[in-house]
C-alpha cells in the first residue's frame, strides 16, 4: 500500500493525521524556517517599506501568530525549539549545551520514519561531539555551530565555522553568500528527497542576525526609500532571505510537492536595533523581555488547512517549545519524552478546530540572575516567589516581568520614518522596580505599569512563578574547560570528550 506524504513548510514545524479534501494522510513532510534576529517590523505585512513579496503572500493567505512567543536571546530559543523543555541561560564558549539527556525535536520525528536534515545555524552546544546536530538527530548537518558567522567568509573570531557533518567546509564556500548558499542546500535535498519518506527539513538562516552584510544588489533596491545605509543592508538581507524562501517553494512545486505542504515562519527573538533590526511599536529589542524582545513572528501556510483558517490571524497564545508536540502530533509520532514537556500541541489551534490550552506563557524565569536583595522591597518583598528574579509571564491578558529587567526598555522608531527618531525613553522608568503588569490589550505597547493598582493579579501570578521555578530546565553554570580558539587550526567545534568532562 503506498501512503502518500503531506510537505510542512513549517517555518515552524507539522502534524500527523491530516484531513485533506476530506482523505487522510499519516504522516507530513516537514520545512522548517527560522529567520535569526528578525524583528516585528521587518517583514513587508507590518512595513510596506520592507520588500517581502513571498513571506507576505503566504502570511496573508495563511495563519497569522499574533499571541506567539519566544526567549529573547537565541540559545533558550533554539533549545526550547529543539526539546518542548523551558531551557534559559547562554554558551558563550563554556562546555554547555542542551543536555544529552534531553530528546530532540529531530530525534521523534526520525523514530518516526522520516529523513531529517538541518542547514544553517545549531547554536545548542558544540563542546563534545556528542552534542553536534547529526548525532542529535539529525541525518544531516550543513552550517555552523556557534552563534553567528561572517556571511561571506563562514569564520567567527578568525576561525571557520561551517561543516557538513563532522567535515570542515568553510575554504570550500569561501565567499559564497550565507542566505543563498543555505537556501541552494535546501533547494539541493528538496530535489534529491525520496517523496516516499517523510521529510523534516530545517532551514535555519544565519541572516538576518550581524554582521551586516548582503550583496549590493539586493541593498540597491532600497536606495530610492530608506537614506539610512545600514537600514539598506539590513532590509537587503531580508529581502534576500524572502528570495530563498521562494525558491524553495519553487523547488517544492517543480517536485509536486507544495499542493500537500505546510508553511511555517518564525524568528527566533526579537529584532537588534543596534544592527538596524527594529520592532516597532513594540518596546525594547532583543536581549530584553518586553515585547519587542520576545513577541516572535510567525505563521502557517497551506492548502491542507481549512478554508476558513487561511488569510486570518490567530490571537491564540503560544509558545515557541509548543512546535516540539505539535510537529510530533502532524507525524504520528510518539509524543512521549523522559523529561516533562512544557510544549502543548497547537495543531488543532492552527486550523481553526480549538482554543490555545494555553493559561499562560512563562517567557523568562532565570533563578541564576537577580538583583541585588536590597531591591526585594515594597508590597511584594516578602512574597514566596523572589522578585529580584529575573522573570517574565504572561497571562491572558496581563504580562508581568520581575527583577532587574536590563535589556533595552526603549521604543524605536523605524529609520525609514520621516523625520527619523532613533528611540523614545521612558523618563519614568526606575530600573530598581522589580515588578512591573501591563495589560497588554490596552496597552500592548507596554507604556503603564498597574502592579500597583491590581495587586490580586500581581500575587497570582507571582504564585505562578513559584511552580514554575521548580519544573524549567536549571541554568548551566560550567565555565571550564572553555573553548581555546587559538588551538583550532581547522574548524570551530568540539574542544573536550565528554568523558573527561565528568571527571572535573
Amino acid at each position: 500500500m503506498c501512503i502518500s506524504h503531506i510537505s510542512v513548510l513549517l517555518v515552524v514545524f507539522s502534524s500527523s493525521c491530516l484531513l485533506i479534501d476530506g482523505l487522510s494522510s499519516d504522516q507530513a513532510h516537514i520545512i522548517f524556517i527560522v529567520v535569526d534576529d528578525l524583528g516585528w517590523n521587518d517583514v513587508g505585512y507590518h512595513n510596506l517599506y520592507i520588500k517581502t513579496p513571498t513571506i507576505d503572500r503566504l502570511a496573508n493567505n495563511g495563519v497569522k501568530l499574533n499571541n506567539y512567543y519566544a526567549a529573547n536571546l537565541c540559545v533558550p530559543s533554539r533549545n526550547m525549539l529543539m526539546s518542548g523543555r523551558h531551557v534559559h541561560g547562554v554558551i558563550m564558549g563554556y562546555p554547555r549545551g542542551l543536555p544529552l539527556n534531553e530528546t530532540t525535536i529531530a530525534n521523534k520525528l526520525k523514530e518516526a520514519g522520516y529523513s531529517t536534515h538541518l542547514v544553517g545555524k545549531w547554536n545548542c552546544g558544540f563542546y563534545s561531539k556528542e552534542f553536534l546536530p547529526h548525532n542529535r538527530g539529525f541525518d544531516t548537518f550543513f552550517g555552523f555551530v556557534d552563534s553567528k558567522e561572517d556571511h561571506y567568509t563562514h569564520m567567527v573570531h578568525d576561525i571557520s565555522d561551517l561543516r557538513r557533518n563532522d567535515l570542515c567546509v568553510a575554504d570550500k564556500y569561501y565567499g559564497n553568500y550565507s542566505t543563498i548558499m543555505y537556501g541552494n542546500e535546501g533547494t539541493t535535498i528538496i530535489d534529491n528527497h525520496d517523496t516516499n519518506k517523510p521529510l523534516f527539513l530545517f532551514m535555519s538562516f544565519s541572516a538576518v542576525h550581524e554582521p551586516l552584510q548582503v550583496p549590493s544588489v539586493y541593498e540597491k533596491e532600497y536606495i530610492p526609500t530608506i537614506d539610512d545605509t545600514d537600514r539598506r543592508i539590513y532590509a537587503g538581507m531580508v529581502s534576500c532571505v524572502d528570495e530563498a524562501i521562494a525558491n524553495i517553494i519553487e523547488t517544492l512545486e517543480n517536485k509536486d510537492m507544495l499542493k500537500n505542504s505546510i508553511i511555517v515562519f518564525t524568528s527566533d527573538n526579537g529584532g537588534d536595533p543596534l544592527y538596524s533590526g527594529n520592532n516597532w511599536p513594540l518596546r525594547g529589542w532583543k536581549a530584553s523581555n518586553w515585547e519587542g524582545g520576545v513577541r516572535a513572528l510567525g505563521f502557517v501556510y497551506s492548502e491542507i488547512l481549512p478554508t476558513n483558517a487561511r488569510g486570518t490571524d490567530n490571537n491564540e497564545l503560544m509558545h515557541i517549545t509548543d512546535w516540539f508536540p505539535t510537529l510530533v502530533d502532524i507525524s504520528g509520532g510518539n509524543i512521549h519524552t523522559e523529561e516533562l514537556l512544557y510544549g502543548v500541541s497547537q495543531w488543532g489551534v492552527i486550523r481553526g478546530l480549538a482554543k490555545s490550552p494555553r493559561e499562560d506563557v512563562l517567557i523568562a524565569l532565570d533563578t541564576t540572575r537577580k538583583a541585588v536583595s536590597k531591591y526585594r522591597t515594597g508590597i511584594y518583598g516578602t512574597n514566596d516567589f523572589d522578585i529580584t528574579t529575573l522573570a517574565a509571564l504572561k497571562m491572558g491578558k496581563w504580562k508581568l516581568l520581575t527583577g532587574q529587567n536590563d535589556g533595552d526598555n526603549r521604543w524605536f522608531q523605524p529609520p525609514e520614518i520621516n523625520p527619523p527618531v532613533k528611540s523614545i525613553i521612558d523618563t519614568d522608568f526606575d530600573r530598581k522596580r522589580m515588578v512591573r503588569l501591563y495589560n497588554l490589550d490596552e496597552d500592548p505597547t507596554e507604556t503603564t505599569d498597574l502592579s500597583l493598582e491590581r495587586e490580586d493579579i500581581v500575587l497570582e501570578m507571582l504564585a505562578r512563578l513559584t511552580r514554575y521555578a521548580s519544573s524549567t530546565v536549571p541554568a548551566q553554570l560550567q565555565t571550564v574547560p572553555r573553548v581555546d580558539r587559538k588551538t583550532m587550526t581547522d574548524c570551530l567545534g568540539p574542544w573536550i570528550d565528554i568523558v573527561e568532562l565528568t571527571q572535573l
